[in-house]
């Protein structure tokens, strides 16, 4: 039980760090979004509200795998947990509903074809190379941003979010039935908490290159 709490705090830790940084970045400037006219202004806004309630999501979360770590004393406060992660689900399903709300309006706009083709010419695995980054996770980047297919990368985190929702929702059936999700469950919200967040920083590194 023991190592399985380490094992939880470690990846706790690995996500703090994340969004600190996530948070530093976000705050610097609005991200540019590479649709045509007045749309571009409001979608790179909206990014950022969304960007900021999955971060908020993840404070949440945090919150929440400390109470896992205190219940190996103390025993579960199961009050805590659920709210914390009530809340985190409801940050998640926000954020959800403004790139669903992005994605409508990216159609409806049309894309900005001179950033567009920035994003093709874009050497994404050598950029990732020389700033240390994971050439993973910038391929998956690349497969959507490389072919110019803003609303497919947009669709694609999309549905980050939504696998990021079940987790949550699965949790919370779990505490609603007076028990702790398997440890698995735990890392897996872990996991796609930072997957999430690293997908669409990435996205948003290149996007202050080109």
């Amino acid at each position: 039980m023991k190592k399985r709490i380490s094992q939880l705090v470690i990846g706790l830790v690995l996500i703090g760090i994340s969004i600190a940084y996530l948070n530093a970045f976000w705050a610097a400037k609005v991200p540019y979004s590479p649709f045509s006219g007045r749309s571009s202004v409001q979608v790179g806004d909206m990014i950022m509200e969304s960007a900021s309630e999955l971060l908020q999501s993840a404070s949440e979360a945090f919150l929440f795998m400390n109470e896992v770590k205190f219940a190996e004393q103390n025993g579960l406060n199961s009050g805590a947990a659920l709210q914390r992660i009530d809340l985190a689900a409801a940050k998640v399903e926000q954020a959800l509903k403004i790139f669903n709300e992005i994605i409508a309006v990216g159609k409806e706009a049309g894309y900005d074809e001179g950033r567009i083709g920035k994003l093709k010419a874009f050497n994404y695995e050598q950029y990732a190379r020389e700033n240390g980054l994971s050439g993973e996770t910038m391929s998956k980047v690349a497969a959507y941003l490389g072919k110019g297919d803003m609303l497919g990368f947009y669709r694609c985190h999309a549905g980050n979010l939504e696998t990021l929702l079940n987790i949550l929702d699965h949790i919370k059936k779990d505490l609603l039935a007076g028990k702790l999700s398997e440890n698995q469950v735990l890392w897996t919200l872990l996991q796609q908490y930072d997957s999430t967040m690293m997908f669409g920083n990435y996205a948003s590194l290149v996007f202050y290159r080109v």
